[in-house]
């Protein structure tokens, strides 16, 4: 299966995770700042890899950097985010 079609299947927990990893630069940054271990939020984002057969991440002592393909996951979790935030406010206004 494609990459891009295989995001569709995934937990919108877990990519929801892997934002916020993406955002923090790193898992123990990420997990103190939503209160949550830091071993939870790695298997999220270890599930995704596996689910997709791609590294979403380059992991450094110093915290992580997107991939090319996490780099494109994460435009299309920040759109997804954004298009359904849009669709939540328009249904509040009607």
């Amino acid at each position: 299966m494609h990459f891009l079609c295989k995001i569709f299947l995934m937990n919108w927990e877990k990519l929801k995770v892997f934002k916020k990893v993406a955002k923090a630069g790193s898992f123990l940054t990420a997990s103190k700042q939503h209160n949550k271990s830091q071993s939870t939020f790695s298997r999220a984002v270890m599930d995704l890899e596996k689910e997709i057969n791609q590294k979403l991440f380059n992991r450094t002592s110093k915290g992580v950097m997107p991939t090319l393909h996490g780099n494109t996951l994460l435009n299309l979790v920040d759109d997804f985010s954004n298009k359904l935030n849009q669709f939540k406010n328009n249904i509040r206004k009607n």
